[in-house]
């Protein structure tokens, strides 16, 4: 009994994933109520039975059973009829209905588990009172050992913070650290292609999201056609596994179709390694093209997530003693993270008199005031982000960004034309 006792307190179960929101209509025998699952996980060097611990869900606490229904090993290579997970072992607590005969509304059985996963479920009809997708879990050892081991998944303790909330439909939390504290930052949303990963490794162990950060002209003034250019590019790995290399192609897009076609290519940029959290900078002398053009970066990466992977920004070349310059030519304020604003940088005689950066659609109406008042230097950046002074969304169509100073009786106005794009 002592050893047992010794062995009970050093270990430490983890839970490692939770299904609150399984894919398909909840109801009497439909998907939402027979796939929620629980994941843990044994990080120590020493088996651990599982038998009669709890899990409390806020609304009702379950006893951790084994399961025995032998018709899940159709398909699976799985260990079934026992409570005891061994060190570096994976279990999944699946609702008691996961292989319910009577289902109905597709998703019977839609889970693929890790080879040799430990199944487990509840001595009660589901898990906790049915997970919904605000229930933190809590798991208890059994007090039959004496001692007290827990884990929690959502921040039981926080009620003011982000989690637990809804990862998606048919998209599980994930642990990234499985050694890590129960806190925000330690959580994501499934990134695998199945939308969860019972039973085996959680997606964040082999997520590799390398991503173009900015890209940036690094003179301060508008250089003229013919003269060289210096661009520099921020390469981040946003993902939890370490890039052995990245490459970046960066080209004056001179036809306008995001492509680096012929005649068009101008270099390649080598990376370096990144862990998880790294960037690197990268920077490329260019050509000053004779007329605005669109620079764009190119990531190549075989990473898991090419959403991030191009960047551009137009360049407008000098000569011209235009006020100001738009970052980019169209953009699309959509909120998928990608040229979501629309950057509108000046450069004024001097920080004196007075400065409007204003929107106009076609006809001639004032959509949005950027900036009003006096300047407090030379130059400057605001964004549009697709709204209108209201908040409202405009459509998608041609607008007029237009600057107008005036120092003095005399105003001096610009303006140039941006395209904005929605789905």
């Amino acid at each position: 009994m002592t050893l047992l006792l010794a062995l009970v307190a050093a270990s430490r179960i983890v839970i490692t994933e939770v299904m609150a929101n399984p894919a398909g209509n909840s109801g009497a025998h439909m998907p939402e109520d027979r796939n929620e699952f629980v994941e843990l996980y044994n990080p120590t060097n020493t088996a651990v039975d599982l038998n009669e611990w709890t899990l409390d869900d806020g609304d009702a606490v379950d006893r951790l059973r084994a399961w025995t229904d032998s018709s899940l090993l159709d398909a699976e290579s799985l260990r079934l009829g026992t409570t005891w997970l061994g060190p570096g072992c994976y279990a999944v607590v699946l609702d008691p209905e996961y292989t319910d005969t009577l289902a109905v509304g597709g998703y019977a059985r839609p889970y693929h588990f890790g080879t040799n996963g430990l199944m487990l479920t509840v001595s009660n009809t589901t898990l906790g009172n049915g997970l919904a997708t605000n229930d933190p879990v809590i798991l208890v050892s059994s007090s039959a050992y004496g001692y007290e081991d827990t884990s929690t998944f959502g921040t039981p303790s926080v009620l003011t913070d982000s989690i637990p909330c809804d990862a998606g439909d048919g998209i599980s939390w994930e642990r990234i650290d499985l050694a890590g504290p129960d806190e925000v930052n330690n959580w994501m949303a499934c990134r695998d292609t199945a939308g969860c990963t019972p039973g085996a490794a959680n997606s964040s162990t082999t997520f590799l999201d390398l991503a173009l950060t900015s890209i940036s002209l690094l003179d301060s003034s508008a250089t003229r056609p013919g003269e060289p250019l210096h661009a520099v590019i921020v390469v981040a790995n946003t993902g939890f596994r370490a890039s052995a290399t990245c490459s970046v192609c960066v080209f004056l897009d001179r036809n306008g179709n995001a492509t680096d076609d012929a005649g068009e290519y101008d270099t390649t940029l080598a990376g370096c390694p990144l862990e998880s959290g790294q960037n690197t900078t990268l920077t490329v002398r260019l050509t000053c093209p004779s007329v605005q053009t669109d620079l764009c970066a190119q990531l190549i990466s075989p990473d898991d997530n090419p959403t991030n992977d191009f960047m551009r920004l137009t360049v407008t070349p000098g000569g011209s003693e235009r006020m100001f310059v738009l970052s980019l030519s169209s953009f699309s304020p959509d909120g998928d993270g990608f040229e979501d604003s629309l950057a509108v940088t000046y450069r004024l005689p001097e920080a004196k008199g007075t400065l409007n950066v204003m929107v106009f659609d076609l006809g001639g109406r004032k959509v949005a005031t950027l900036f009003s008042g006096r300047p407090s230097e030379e130059h400057g950046t605001v964004y549009w982000d697709g709204l209108k002074s209201s908040g409202a969304r405009v459509p998608t169509g041609v607008y007029a960004v237009c600057v107008e100073y005036r120092n003095g009786s005399t105003p001096r106005t610009e303006k140039l034309p941006v395209v904005l794009l929605r789905k």
